[in-house]
């Protein structure tokens, strides 16, 4: 019994320690590069490895050359059996204000491993509320909105342009 828990200590320690030691910025450096070619560019960030999660702080968001968003904070876990990201407070930018509330306090992505093909994500800012499925394999999205009363009175055309199904 004893050689068996022995056993079940040495490799928790050494999946943990193998997260703890795993180069996260250069990941994060790479999966940068594989978005280039898409046309999305994170520039001016800076990137802590805090050991088992992966801080950037600061970064400017820029889609086909058109500066997007400014994010202040994103704390990246990966776990291997469970991964998660979370952003904190993303503005976007002045141009696209027109179409939707420029402030999105919170923005929550987790995946599991019982469920690979599934990105869940929660989102909450000026715009309400928004609860989405992303099925990796169909490539399909569902998304939940619970607009706010300012996504209601200011940004009517945007809420229009969503498909609307009753549940």
């Amino acid at each position: 019994m004893k050689k068996i828990a022995l056993f079940l200590f040495y490799t928790l320690f050494f999946l943990a320690m193998l997260l703890f030691f795993t180069p996260k910025e250069n990941l994060y450096y790479f999966g940068e590069e594989q978005l280039k070619p898409l046309g999305v560019i994170i520039g001016y960030e800076e990137v802590i490895d805090h050991g088992f999660s992966l801080e950037i702080k600061d970064a400017k968001l820029y889609v086909q050359k058109i500066k997007s968003a400014n994010i202040d904070s994103t704390i990246i876990h990966t776990f291997g059996v469970y991964n998660s990201v979370d952003v904190e407070n993303i503005v976007l930018d002045s141009t696209f204000e027109q179409f939707f509330p420029p402030l999105i306090n919170h923005l929550s992505l987790h995946q599991s491993i019982f469920s690979p093909q599934q990105v869940i994500a929660e989102a909450v800012g000026d715009f309400g509320e928004a609860h989405a499925t992303v099925n990796l394999f169909d490539r399909n999205i569902s998304v939940i909105v619970k607009p706010s009363k300012l996504m209601l009175s200011r940004y009517r055309n945007t809420l229009r342009q969503l498909k609307k199904t009753k549940e």
